[in-house]
């Protein structure tokens, strides 16, 4: 499945949340991700032209997250592909003999609202201020999403977190 995405930095987040409630987004779950990203050849966490592989626990779930190389477009734009596992450190186990390097596990807390096919997150990882990641499956639905909330789209981030705050986390390289 494609995926569509862009950050935006610097929002005022409880009137973001009120304007997506508004819009008819529904809270889905309010926690810690804890996260366990993998590099090997044409693999990175850290440039988001390349490919990413990591291991997640979120949502009560453990899961697996393949994304492809960044298509052409001014938002992030990947091939997405999630595996449920049912052991965290099996499945980093197993990308390790693949030949994948571990980098550094971290922590970040998300709210997560979802209206249909789009997704809103609040993520707050270290002593980033809080930002909003909106995921779509098509260009248009970003656009119109972003139109309703009265955001410009020209000031979406279409690189990763690590690209964006190194600083942050040099642990995980």
């Amino acid at each position: 499945m494609d995926e569509i995405e862009l950050k935006f930095l610097d929002i005022n987040v409880e009137e973001m949340k009120n304007k997506i409630k508004i819009l008819g987004a529904k809270k889905v779950y309010d926690e810690d991700i804890i996260s366990l990203p993998f590099a090997g050849e044409g693999f990175s966490f850290g440039d988001s032209n390349k490919k990413l592989l990591r291991i997640r626990k979120v949502n009560g779930e453990i899961v697996i997250t393949y994304k492809g190389e960044n298509r052409e477009s001014q938002m992030l734009n990947k091939e997405e592909i999630e595996i449920k596992v049912d052991d965290f450190d099996k499945a980093s186990l197993l990308l390790e003999r693949l030949g994948f390097e571990k980098g550094g596990l971290f922590t970040k807390h998300r709210e997560h609202y979802e209206m249909g096919d789009i997704h809103f997150e609040f993520d707050t990882v270290f002593d980033i201020p809080t930002y909003l990641e909106i995921e779509t499956q098509r260009e248009e639905d970003m656009f119109d999403i972003c139109k309703k909330l009265d955001l410009d789209i020209t000031s979406g981030k279409n690189k990763t977190i690590i690209e964006l705050f190194p600083e942050y986390f040099k642990d995980v390289k």
